[in-house]
Parts: structure tokens; sequence; C-alpha cells
């Protein structure tokens, strides 16, 4: 079970105490990997003991860490935030089954108060290196893992931020309904199936020219992908192409862009001769991609 379907458990038993102490964890990220006890006495302004004992408690629920100056706040703890603070807003009441487990994010089926299907995506950049920050002792864990929470918070905001400035063009991407802290909550792609999962269409070439001109339409928009691949490319239930992770995305004006535009158009290139038995030319290709009008 991953940490953020315990999270969801976690949020049905959890105290108003305990959430106004994971929140000053929260608060001091930027400026503080951990807190001390009297630092979370002081800003949580509840009283010492009140204060151990939710520490306690949220240590049992692995929602904080402990280390040599203090305590932290742990991925489990972020996840559990990011859903209360959808449940508060009413943004949705119930997560649901997995949709897809990445390898920067988990996508999770969601409920509305109106019964509407949503996913919700958790960013999990840094995975790898989260895990084998656990082998090493508390403190320098507790150092990784502050880092890793920014990291994916940051990514989350990347994300709204380029989807946002690529909704008012011809690419089809998700919606994004709300963020809080590293998650997002977006439309559901009906029957979204990722592209490294589809072994036949067809009309590959057609597929293959839909992926060519959304990734010539953003770069048009000054802004390139970094990442794409057959891994974060949906064809749904129409035939329909959606690219549907951004957040490593830069514009234009990237010293390397050049080289990360041939990279975008390298990776899918490669994967439709491979895959559909194509002979397109990655030079021409790419020539077509970053010339085409908008």
């Amino acid at each position: 079970m991953s940490s953020a379907e315990v999270a969801a458990k976690v949020v049905k038993i959890l105290e108003s105490g305990d959430y106004k102490l994971l929140k000053v964890l929260a608060s001091g990220l930027k400026q503080h990997a951990s807190l001390t006890k009297d630092e979370i006495v002081t800003y949580s302004k509840m009283h010492e003991d009140i204060v151990n004992f939710r520490i306690s408690r949220l240590h049992g629920m692995k929602l904080i860490g402990k280390n040599e100056i203090g305590y932290s706040l742990l991925m489990m703890g972020l996840d559990t935030i990011a859903l209360k603070m959808l449940a508060d807003n009413n943004i949705i009441i119930g997560m649901g089954k997995p949709i897809g487990v990445g390898k920067e994010s988990d996508v999770f089926e969601a409920i509305t108060s109106t019964k509407e299907r949503r996913a919700i995506k958790f960013f999990r950049i840094g995975r790898i290196s989260f895990r084998e920050a656990r082998r090493k002792r508390a403190f320098a864990a507790s150092q990784n893992i502050h880092h890793w929470l920014l990291v994916n918070i940051d990514a989350a905001k990347k994300e709204c931020d380029v989807l946002d400035q690529l909704r008012h063009t011809r690419i089809r991407t998700p919606i994004i309904y709300y963020r809080a802290m590293h998650c997002i909550v977006m439309n559901i792609i009906d029957d979204g199936l990722r592209l490294i999962d589809v072994k036949k269409l067809d009309n590959p070439k057609e597929t293959l020219q839909s992926i060519l001109y959304d990734i010539g339409v953003a770069y048009k928009h000054n802004i390139i992908n970094c990442d794409l691949s057959e891994y974060n490319v949906l064809l749904d239930s129409r035939n329909n192409t959606w690219i549907i992770d951004w957040p490593q995305a830069v514009s234009r004006r990237h010293p390397n862009a050049a080289d990360l535009i041939r990279r975008d158009v390298y990776n899918i290139v490669k994967f439709f001769n491979r895959r559909f038995n194509l002979n397109k030319n990655i030079d021409e290709v790419l020539r077509e991609v970053i010339t085409a009008p908008t």
C-alpha cells in the first residue's frame, strides 16, 4: 500500500490538534528541515504536554520523523496534509484505486461530493533517493526527505503553471481543478492508456503526427516538455493523444533548449519506429516540428 493510500485512511482519524502540528511543520519547510520541540510549542501555541502527546501520535502514525535536531515532516505526513486540504475545501471526498504508478508520480481515482470522477496525482520525484536514504542514519535521512518534499511541492506548482499556459492552445492536456502541496486534482481521461502499453494502432503515422503537432505547438508557445517519452503520452478511447507530465518543462531560452527539444522528438520517433515499424528520420521530423506554423 502506498503512502497516499495509508494517508487517506489516516485523514479519517486525524484530530484537529494533529493537523495543527502537521501544518506547523509544513509551514516552515523552506526555512527548516526540522523543528525542535520548543519551536513546535512556540509556533503551535499549544501547551508542551499537548505537543508531546501530538508528537507521539504523529510519530506513531509515521507522519513525522525524529532526528538529532528535533522533528520533521515525512512524505506520508505531506500526503496527509494535502488530502486534508482537499477534503476541507470540498474538492474530493474520497480516493479510490490507483490509475498509474510511475517513476515520479502516483495517480489515483478520486470522487467529488457530486459524484464526479477525478484523478489525483501525487508527485514522487526522488523516490529512489528517498528509499536509499532510509538505509542511512536518521539525521541524514531527514535532510534528504526534507529536500525531496520541497522538490515535489515545486514540481506540482510548475506543472500547474505550465498547464495553465497550454490550456489556451489546441494541445490536449489535463484540466487542473486544484493543487494542494505536492498533489494536483485533474480530470479523468476516459480509458486513457499509456503509449508504452499500446500494442496495435490502426494508423500509427497519424498518431505520431498528433504527438509531434503538440510538441510543435508547445514549442511555439515557448515550452519544451524535457521528459517526453512513451510513458507520459496517453491514448484515449477516441484515439486522441494527451501529453500528461510537464513538471520538468523549460522555456526555449534555456541554454540547452536545442538538445532538449531534439531529445523529446527523438524519444517519441524512436518508439514509433521500433514499435510500429515506421521509418521516420529524426532530423527531418525535428525540422518539421520547430518550423511548423502555430
